[in-house]
């Protein structure tokens, strides 16, 4: 994310307080348009479209930064561990095609080239939890349809509708909204709420991954019996040698000299989990989320790394790297993972739900 809009919405310095003030009508604009378009969900004037299968959506309210893919692969694992054959539906932004397309099943061994034009093609994290977590995953613009391509292929129990919260033309059965350090901002463009904060009513369960204090205060009155914490920590580094990926321990970052490159939202846990073990971080490059890294960017990045032992990025970001040429064992991705807090609770209501909905199919 630029650090201006950032800055903007923070109302940081003359310079931030000046954008967002420019901004504010264009977001009272957005906010109407978003109450009226939620106003003719509710009330059913637009169609929706169902699958057969149970669908657990799992969304924010804001623009990136709360640890939605994260929370789709530890769920997708979970379910996975209870015998559940999962389907991933994502968007795939910043892809252009519209038409479905289903990957992850079968090998995840492509070569770089292959692996970095996958990415492009279906998007940077659905071809991570495709191919780095081996999860079969659809990519579409319409869900609906890609869940129906993907059923066509392959034998899916239950679907996780990722970044979900605001596709309400496919009919879900749990809704997990994840609320994150964001809770005071304004709607686009002036902050980074997609819609108002109220709209955390429709939520089923909720995940808070930061500002929980202030986020408590805004959920219904029985919404701290659904309300669970969750956190992302560090848990190894990912490196690509011989055709296949590999995992090593995050004691290689200790005192090592580190290059930094990310292109997500928000990069200050990645640099907390390198203090964390006393990393040397001796420079940091940081490019737009969902950045497509160009042989500029790649030569940028190896004249840093001439001092570095280890150049570090994102699992997302690896999956467009490893297809420039850099020294064995020198390019690596820091691998996180959601934990959740009294997570069993979650998943077993989750489960009821699924286990409701195909009673309800098998006795139609």
């Amino acid at each position: 994310m630029h650090a201006w809009i950032r800055n903007a919405w923070e109302r940081k310095g003359i310079g931030g307080k000046a954008l967002w003030f420019l901004l504010l009508p264009a977001s009272y604009l957005y906010g109407l348009v978003v109450q009226i378009r939620n106003l003719f969900f509710s009330r059913g004037w637009v169609r929706t479209s169902g699958l057969e299968k149970p669908v657990i959506s799992i969304g924010n309210l804001t623009v990136g930064g709360t640890g939605k893919t994260p929370s789709c692969l530890w769920l997708a694992r979970e379910l996975n561990e209870r015998g559940f054959k999962v389907g991933i539906l994502s968007r795939g932004y910043p892809r252009k095609d519209s038409l479905p397309l289903i990957i992850g099943v079968g090998t995840n061994t492509l070569p770089p080239l292959q692996l970095r034009d996958e990415a492009s093609a279906a998007g940077d994290e659905p071809s991570m939890m495709a191919r780095i977590y081996n999860q079969t995953v659809g990519v579409g613009k319409d869900r609906y349809q890609t869940a129906v391509e993907l059923l066509r292929k392959h034998d899916v129990d239950v679907f996780i509708l990722d970044d979900g919260y605001q596709h309400r033309r496919l009919n879900r059965d749990v809704d997990l909204l994840l609320l994150g350090h964001d809770s005071n901002g304004c709607m686009l463009p002036s902050g980074p709420f997609r819609e108002p904060r109220r709209a955390v009513r429709r939520a089923d369960y909720f995940l808070l991954t930061g500002g929980q204090e202030e986020w408590q205060a805004l959920l219904p009155a029985d919404g701290k019996a659904r309300c669970f914490a969750g956190s992302l920590r560090g848990v190894a580094l990912v490196g690509f040698e011989s055709g296949r990926w590999r995992e090593y321990p995050l004691t290689v970052l200790y005192r090592s000299k580190i290059l930094a490159v990310t292109g997500i939202a928000d990069p200050s846990g990645f640099y907390r989990v390198i203090g964390e073990w006393e990393g040397d971080l001796i420079d940091a490059l940081q490019f737009p989320d969902h950045h497509s890294y160009s042989s500029r960017d790649w030569q940028e990045i190896s004249r840093l790394a001439r001092d570095a032992e280890i150049v570090l990025t994102t699992e997302k970001d690896i999956l467009k790297l490893i297809a420039f040429p850099f020294a064995r064992g020198k390019l690596f991705a820091l691998r996180v993972a959601m934990t959740v807090e009294n997570g069993e609770r979650l998943v077993q209501g989750i489960v009821e739900k699924i286990r409701d909905k195909t009673k309800t199919v098998r006795t139609a």
